[in-house]
């Protein structure tokens, strides 16, 4: 299965494609956003899991990590 793209990781290709010659990838503020956009996804799986299982970890790994 091919790995999803996130919103943090579009917005940086249209940035980098339209806007800006900056190597948005390669910054602390990328980092941070695509941390906290992980959090984010892990905690919305986990509170939409019907067994009440940490399983947004494994999820989000599964959908966005190639």
């Amino acid at each position: 299965m091919a790995s999803k793209q996130t919103a943090v990781e579009w917005l940086v290709e249209q940035l980098e494609q339209h806007h800006t010659s900056i190597d948005i990838k390669n910054t602390v503020v990328f980092q941070q956003a695509k941390q906290m956009e992980e959090q984010q996804i892990v905690e919305a799986f986990n509170d939409g899991a019907l067994d009440g299982l940490q399983l947004g970890e494994q999820y989000f790994k599964h959908m966005f990590n190639s």
